[in-house]
């Protein structure tokens, strides 16, 4: 994740569907096209920009299948707080499977780490694409603003909790659920916890939450199939599952404070 706003090239690049002017053949007659790159100029209009771009991957249907974006706002530099940096995270299809849906996220600026927080700490909101207008994206992004005190709160509680070791490895092996929901024997849990940089070092339950959702989430841990065969995990790359893992991996933390 670039730490400058993306331009309208680098976002094509990353998330060509945000650029579709027309919706898939498949929808219905109620459904009303609304581009994303609308939503875009919307939210640009009210501060946020798009700092992150991707879509799944899909052959048959690239210009219509579902794409995420993160925004942040510069103008709120008063709220970052630890490094810790407030976003919008939007999700949009144009084959009339999604609605626009925005959630809270937040971006770490040490690893270029986000997160999306849970919907009981903020819940997501959806624009259908029967209605749209800039009065909602500004209530949707004003509900964020208003929101961002109690979840700066939540970090701090979490940054305040002390997990021992037995709680470290409880938690690693709940948080394994969030991603293989029949768990998975053969990973590591010192991996698992075993940060990869300096600055992530310490027991603290919101260092012990990033160190985890990176690692579920970017991949790269390294195991022994049963079979003898080393694998490495992938990294998650499916829309819909990025942001049920963040989910439920914020809950999880709720749990712990």
């Amino acid at each position: 994740m670039t730490n400058q706003p993306l331009t309208y090239d680098e976002i094509k690049k990353y998330a060509p569907s945000v650029f579709t002017t027309e919706p898939s053949q498949s929808v219905s007659q109620k459904y009303t096209f609304i581009p994303t790159l609308q939503m875009v100029d919307d939210m640009s209009k009210q501060g946020w920009l798009p700092y992150k771009a991707e879509q799944r991957k899909s052959k048959a249907n690239m210009l219509h299948t579902k794409h995420m974006l993160r925004f942040r706002n510069d103008n709120m530099s008063s709220m970052k707080i630890n490094g810790i940096v407030p976003e919008i995270v939007m999700t949009n299809s144009h084959d009339g499977r999604n609605a626009f849906s925005l959630h809270a996220g937040l971006f770490r600026l040490v690893c270029s780490n986000g997160l999306i927080v849970a919907d009981q700490t903020f819940g997501q909101i959806r624009i259908k694409h029967q209605w749209y207008d800039l009065d909602q994206v500004k209530e949707v992004t004003d509900e964020v603003v208003e929101s961002i005190p109690t979840i700066i709160g939540t970090v701090s509680k979490f940054e305040d909790r002390k997990l021992n070791r037995e709680e470290q490895l409880s938690f690693a092996k709940k948080a394994i659920l969030t991603r293989w929901k029949d768990g998975n024997s053969v990973l590591s849990l010192d991996d698992i916890l075993n940060p990869w940089r300096e600055e992530d070092k310490g027991g603290s339950l919101w260092k012990v939450l990033n160190v985890i959702q990176e690692k579920l989430i970017r991949g790269g841990l390294s195991y022994r199939l049963r079979s003898g065969r080393n694998q490495t995990s992938r990294q998650l790359t499916n829309i819909d599952r990025q942001v049920d893992v963040n989910k439920r991996l914020w809950e999880l933390a709720e749990e712990y404070v």
